[in-house]
């Protein structure tokens, strides 16, 4: 399993390392990955990388131009899952009354009188997977929104068209 290495601004440095080569870093070195190999789940740098193309042909790399299919790294993991008012505890619960994702003091201190607060664990086990009626609903969704923008947008031209003729008229009164 590929290291996801620690901030190096959480070690006091200046410089932002988001991944270090796992060979490197077995060696006690701090080196920037610049690959990592989808086969083997590591990071390497571009010395290190040269030698694991040469041992492993086969083996799928992608660098830092593809970073899409790069693993989150770890420490942007952890803030995801941190409650943003209690740092040091993991997000646990949600509260659908106010589409809010809370920790199990947050939602003990505030949303106690909430009717539906659940465990994220069992709110994944009952929402549904199935593809076809989330692309429904995010198409009908989507159709909606157009419906908006349309109106909007026939809003603006209604209001330009005013402003054109009470400017013109303006214009006018001015001349005479």
């Amino acid at each position: 399993m590929a290291t996801f290495s620690q901030s190096t601004i959480e070690k006091g440095s200046d410089i932002v390392q988001d991944f270090l080569c796992s060979a490197c870093e077995d060696k006690k070195l701090e080196i920037s990955a610049d690959n990592i190999c989808g086969s083997c789940v590591k990071f390497y740098c571009q010395s290190c990388i040269h030698l694991h193309r040469q041992l492993f042909t086969n083996h799928s790399t992608h660098g830092r131009g593809n970073m899409k299919k790069w693993p989150v790294a770890k420490t942007v993991e952890d803030f995801l899952l941190k409650c943003d008012v209690h740092k040091e505890e993991n997000l646990a619960m949600f509260c659908k009354d106010h589409c809010k994702l809370c920790c199990n003091n947050c939602a003990f201190l505030n949303h106690r009188q909430c009717q539906t607060v659940m465990i994220l664990s069992d709110l994944v086990k009952h929402t549904s997977t199935d593809l076809k009626k989330v692309s429904a609903t995010i198409q009908t969704t989507l159709a909606e929104l157009k419906k908006l923008q349309d109106n909007q947008e026939a809003s603006v031209r209604s209001v330009q068209s005013s402003f054109d003729e009470q400017l013109k008229e303006i214009q006018e009164t001015r001349k005479k």
